[in-house]
């Protein structure tokens, strides 16, 4: 896809995702980010490219015998990570195409507010709640602080709060005191893929009511 995204994972974090080094929930958002992105596209090439060059440069280890039938055993029994490639990008990314296909927890949304319906993902890890957020046209959520860290990638349509409007493609970090109000746009749903490490904390006085509603469950 063409390049329309204004916000983007930092340095560090393709760093890390070139490297295999980011944990499974982040690498969930920066491999949908990169669906839309073709400017971060071209950074990871160039640090697969560097990291490349590193390995060719160090130098080589004695290894065991039948070390090599060893590793290609466990890489044919090991699932591999599907590529950003051209001919495999639908209307969602990849591996959000594959999360729904396989790791639905509920095949419904479920409602969370009046405005926001959520589907959550189950993704083999622990750290992180990773789920789709989808906020009707016109919606409000409530306005609320963070706990912890919050992943956010938009894949469809856009929404907008105090300090921008975010689109297609989007990716968003949040760290405990970003306070916001997150609006869906008026000419259409908007649906996002989000990695919460904890709830979020609404700031109305009687946010309180909302707790059970708003834990997440990582898994």
């Amino acid at each position: 896809m063409n390049n329309s995204s204004q916000f983007h994972p930092d340095e560090t974090m393709l760093l890390e995702f070139s490297a295999g080094t980011l944990a499974t929930a982040p690498s969930i958002c920066v491999s949908a980010h990169l669906h839309f992105c073709s400017k971060c596209r071209a950074s990871l090439l160039r640090l697969d490219q560097v990291g490349a060059q590193l390995m060719s440069e160090a130098k080589p280890l004695e290894l065991e015998d039948h070390a090599f039938e060893s590793v290609m055993a466990n890489l044919d029994s090991t699932p591999q990570a599907p590529a950003v490639t051209e001919h495999k990008r639908a209307s969602y990314p990849f591996s959000v195409s594959k999360l729904m296909k396989n790791n639905l927890v509920s095949q419904t949304w479920k409602r969370l507010t009046a405005s926001v319906d959520v589907a959550r993902f189950e993704t083999g890890q622990s750290e992180f709640e990773v789920a789709l957020h989808k906020i009707c046209a016109g919606g409000k959520t409530p306005k609320h602080d963070h706990q912890g860290l919050e992943y956010t990638v938009v894949l469809k349509g856009s929404f907008s709060d105090e300090n921008a409007v975010y689109r297609e493609g989007d990716f968003l970090v949040r760290e405990p005191g970003d306070v916001h109000q997150p609006m869906g746009a008026q000419n259409g749903e908007c649906i996002c893929l989000s990695a919460l490490s904890a709830p979020i904390k609404l700031t109305n006085p009687f946010g309180f009511l909302m707790k059970p509603w708003l834990r997440i469950n990582p898994m």
